[in-house]
C-alpha cells in the first residue's frame, strides 16, 4: 500500500525534523554563550549570506531531482536513475564552485559591504567550503528521497547537527578569542556537511545501483543536465523572491512604522518581536509540512508516471486533510493560548498580542507550501514561480499602504501576511483543481 508508506515516510522525516530543530535550538544557546553579541552578530550575518548562495543550488535542483528519479524508479529505469542523478551532481557541483570561487575572490568587498571591516574577510572565505560541500549532500539525500529510502537523509541530517555541535565544542574548549570561536562555528558547518556526505556515501555504495556500470554519452548526459536545470529555474526563482521577501519586508516595516508616528528604535523593537518571537511559532507547523512535501513531490510524480491517478487523486486529498488538520491545530492553540505560550517561552506579553492577531497565517502558509508541492510535481513549475513572485509583490504594496496609517502601525505588517497567505492559497487551490481535472481517475 503507497499511502501507509506516504505516511511512514512523513512520520520518520517529521521526527528527524523535529530532532534537527531541538539540535539546533541547543546549538544557538550554545553559541550565543559562548562567541559573544558581536561574534553572534558576525555569525548570523555571514550564515545569511551563505543561505542566499544555497538557494541557487540546493533549493531547486534537488527538489526537481526527486521528481524525476522517482518517475524512473517507479518503472525501474535504472539507466535513466544514473543519468539522472549523475547529470543533476555534476550540474550542481559546477554551480556551487563558481558561487564558491566569486565569494572567494570577492570576500574582502563582502566583508566591508556586510560587516564593516575588510579584515575579517576570514569569516567570508570560512563559508566557500559550506557552498559546495552543502550542495553536495542536498543532492545525495534528494536522490534517496526520489528512490524511496528516506531513512537514510533523515539520519543523515541529525548526524550533520550532532557533529557540528561536538566539532564546536571540542574547539572552543582550546580557544579563548571570541572571533575565532566565530570562525569555528562557521567552519562546522562545513564539517557537519562532510560528515553527513560520508554517511550518505556509504549508503550509497552499500544500497543502490549507482555502481553498477552504465554507458553515459555525453549527448545524453548534457540533454539531462539541460532538462534538471530548465524545471529546476522556475523553483529558483520562488526561493530567491521568499528571500528578497524577508529582506525587503526588514527594511521597509520600521521605515514604514516612523511613518505612522513611531520612532526608530521603537519600530525596530516592534519588528524584532514579531520576526524574532512570534514568526518562529507561526512557522512551526512547516516542521510536519516539509517532512509531507519531501515525500510528497517524488511520490505524486511516481503515481502520474505509472498513470495511477485514483492513487494520485487519493495523496493529494491525503496531504491537504494532514496539512489543513496541523494548521487548525496551530491556530487554535494560537488563538485561545497565545498568553500562555509567549510568556513561557519569551517571557514577553506583547509578543502574544501580535501572535493572536496572526493566528489565521499558520493554515494558509502551510497550505501553501502543500499546494505549491502539488504544482511542482505535477510540472507546474513555471506557475508556482509566478504565484510566488505576485504574491510577494501585493504584499510589499500591502505593507506600505497599511503599516504608515496610525491606528494600524505593526498590525497592518500582521494583517498583509494575513491577507496575502490567504488569497495566494485560493489561487493554489483554483490551479490545482484545475490541473488535476484533466487526469482520469
Amino acid at each position: 500500500m503507497r499511502i501507509p508508506y506516504l505516511l511512514l515516510s512523513t512520520i520518520i522525516l517529521f521526527f528527524s525534523n523535529l530532532i534537527v530543530r531541538i539540535l539546533g535550538f541547543l546549538y544557538k544557546i550554545i553559541l550565543s554563550k559562548t562567541i559573544g553579541e558581536y561574534g553572534l552578530g558576525i555569525y548570523h550575518i555571514v550564515f545569511n549570506l551563505l543561505m542566499i548562495c544555497l538557494s541557487l543550488t540546493t533549493t531547486s535542483i534537488p527538489v526537481t531531482l526527486s521528481s524525476l528519479i522517482a518517475k524512473k524508479n517507479s518503472i525501474n529505469d535504472k539507466k535513466n536513475i544514473n543519468l539522472i542523478f549523475i547529470s543533476a551532481l555534476y550540474s550542481s557541483l559546477l554551480i556551487s564552485f563558481f558561487i564558491s570561487f566569486l565569494l572567494y575572490i570577492n570576500s574582502e568587498k563582502l566583508s566591508l559591504e556586510f560587516l564593516h571591516d575588510k579584515n575579517l574577510k576570514l569569516f567570508i572565505i570560512a563559508i566557500c567550503p559550506a557552498v559546495i560541500v552543502s550542495t553536495l549532500s542536498n543532492i545525495l539525500r534528494a536522490y534517496f528521497y526520489g528512490v524511496k529510502k528516506i531513512t537514510i537523509p533523515a539520519i543523515s541530517q541529525v548526524l550533520e547537527q550532532i557533529s557540528r555541535i561536538a566539532f564546536f565544542i571540542f574547539l572552543v574548549s582550546f580557544i579563548k578569542e571570541d572571533n575565532l570561536k566565530c570562525y569555528i562555528a562557521l567552519l562546522g558547518i562545513s564539517f557537519g556537511e562532510i560528515i553527513n556526505i560520508l554517511y550518505l556515501v556509504f549508503s550509497l555504495y552499500k544500497n543502490s545501483n549507482i555502481y553498477n556500470k552504465y554507458s553515459i554519452n555525453i549527448k545524453d548526459f548534457l540533454d539531462s543536465s539541460f532538462e534538471t536545470i530548465k524545471i529546476s529555474i522556475p523553483l529558483t526563482c520562488s526561493r530567491i523572491s521568499n528571500i528578497l521577501l524577508h529582506s525587503i519586508s526588514s527594511l521597509i516595516v520600521p521605515s514604514c512604522l516612523v511613518l505612522s508616528g513611531i520612532n526608530y528604535q521603537q519600530s525596530i523593537s516592534m519588528y524584532g518581536i514579531i520576526s524574532g518571537m512570534v514568526m518562529p511559532l507561526v512557522y512551526l507547523p512547516f516542521t510536519v509540512g516539509s517532512a509531507l512535501v519531501v515525500n510528497l513531490i517524488p511520490s505524486i510524480s511516481q503515481e502520474i508516471e505509472l498513470k495511477k491517478y485514483s492513487r494520485l487523486k487519493t495523496k493529494i486529498n491525503y496531504s491537504i486533510i494532514l496539512t489543513l488538520f496541523v494548521g487548525v491545530l496551530s491556530s487554535i492553540m494560537f488563538y485561545f493560548f497565545s498568553r500562555e505560550i509567549c510568556l513561557m517561552v519569551f517571557d514577553n506579553i506583547v509578543a502574544s498580542r501580535y501572535l493572536k492577531a496572526m493566528f489565521l497565517v499558520p493554515i494558509f502558509i502551510s497550505l501553501n507550501q502543500t499546494l505549491s508541492s502539488i504544482l511542482h510535481s505535477i510540472g507546474k513549475e513555471v506557475l508556482c514561480g509566478i504565484i510566488s513572485i505576485i504574491s510577494v509583490i501585493i504584499q510589499i504594496i500591502c505593507i506600505y499602504t497599511l503599516v504608515p496609517i496610525p491606528n494600524i502601525n505593526i498590525y497592518g505588517y500582521i494583517y498583509s501576511l494575513s491577507i496575502v497567505s490567504m488569497v495566494t492559497s485560493f489561487i493554489y487551490m483554483f490551479f490545482v483543481y484545475n490541473s488535476i481535472k484533466k487526469y482520469e481517475y
